[in-house]
Order: C-alpha cells, then sequence, then structure tokens
C-alpha cells in the first residue's frame, strides 16, 4: 500500500519533460579526427582543408559550412569567395522554454584579426572569441528569452557568421542544438491531491509504528 501511495505521489510531482536535437555536422573531428578542446596539427598552409564527407557535401541543411578550414575566406575556403556561412535548423515547432546550442570551432583569433558577426535569428551575438591557434574549443549558449521568442514564432533558427569585418582562418566541425520543455504547471486539483497523498502516507506510517 505504502509503495503504491509512494508511485502515485512521484507521479503527482514529476511532469513530463520533452527533449528533442538536431545537429548539423557530424562531429568527427573536422574529418581527420581532430579531438575537442585540443590542438589541431593545421600548420596554416593548409588553410583550404576540406574533410567533408559526401553526405556533409550533399546536405542542403548548413553543414557544407562543416569540416572546412578555414569556412568562409575568400581564396582558401572550399566554398571560393563566399564570405558568410549560414546554418539553417527547421522544423523547431514552437513552445520553447529553454534551449542549448554548442558550436565545435577552431582558431577563433579576434584580437588578432578581428571578430566575426555572427546572428542567431537576426539577434546579434558575441563571437569575439580568442581562442588562439591552433587550438578547437567547444563553445556553449544558452539562448536568450529573444532568441527563443524567434524560434516559437517561425519553427525555425538560422545562424549567420559574417567575416567580413575578420581577416581570421577559423573552421566548424559541429553544430547541436537542443530544446528542453518546462514541465506543466499542476492545477490546483492536483495539489489538493498531492496532500492529501501526503497525509495518507504519514497516517500510515503512524500506524504502522504504533503497532
Amino acid at each position: 500500500m505504502r509503495t503504491l501511495m509512494i508511485m502515485s505521489l512521484l507521479a503527482l510531482t514529476s511532469g513530463p519533460v520533452a527533449a528533442a536535437s538536431w545537429q548539423i555536422g557530424d562531429n568527427d573531428g573536422y574529418g581527420i579526427g581532430i579531438c575537442d578542446n585540443c590542438s589541431h596539427p593545421f600548420n596554416g598552409a593548409t588553410a583550404n582543408f576540406d574533410g567533408r564527407s559526401a553526405a556533409e557535401m550533399a546536405a542542403t541543411d548548413g553543414a557544407q559550412y562543416t569540416d572546412t578550414y578555414s569556412t568562409t575566406h575568400p581564396g582558401y575556403s572550399p566554398h571560393g569567395s563566399e564570405t558568410v556561412a549560414t546554418f539553417h535548423f527547421t522544423g523547431l515547432g514552437s513552445g520553447w522554454a529553454l534551449g542549448h546550442l554548442e558550436i565545435d570551432m577552431a582558431d577563433f583569433q579576434a584580437t588578432a584579426f578581428g571578430p566575426v558577426i555572427t546572428t542567431f535569428n537576426g539577434i546579434v551575438q558575441d563571437f569575439s572569441y580568442n581562442d588562439g591557434f591552433p587550438n578547437t574549443l567547444i563553445h556553449y549558449y544558452t539562448l536568450t528569452g529573444a532568441v527563443l521568442d524567434s524560434i516559437n514564432a517561425t519553427g525555425e533558427l538560422t545562424i549567420v557568421v559574417d567575416r567580413n569585418a575578420s581577416v581570421d582562418f577559423y573552421g566548424f566541425d559541429y553544430l547541436k542544438l537542443s530544446d528542453v520543455a518546462a514541465p506543466p504547471v499542476p492545477e490546483p486539483e492536483t495539489y489538493v491531491m498531492l496532500l492529501m497523498g501526503l497525509g495518507l502516507l504519514g497516517f500510515s506510517l503512524r500506524n504502522k509504528k504504533l503497532a
């Protein structure tokens, strides 16, 4: 009986938490197995290295800008003269209460070569990183309320990285977006049931002690 009441209480006090994730890029270490948050062997002469798999090259969700070094540096980039990288997360739905994003980057040196201008759904983000060469580093973000509102309104997240104010060489391995929905707020009758359950549990424990 007590076990049944405890299970009932747990069911009342815990709400369902929906979680999903979307990823651009295949998290393969830039195509050559470079570890996360460490130094890598690029020496600058290989700045137009392209380690994309055939699947990544054929992708249409923005993954075409991963596993390349430098991603948008004219004359070196495998994408020709492009100076802006765009990543599209689509089909995100609405009802976002919390969002996290992680991006695996390489060689950002804003102090020496200028910061890139980055926006999440048009909202400017600080990408003035000085991670240094030759370093990879995963950066983590908790999405702001304004960004969450824009996702809820459009069902999409578009990340634009513009290097027109920078001469830096850099690259991306992957971008991963995750959504954690807040549990539902219990209705008033749920609180009444919870209090009744606690009372019954306490009564049962008291009787057992007196027995």
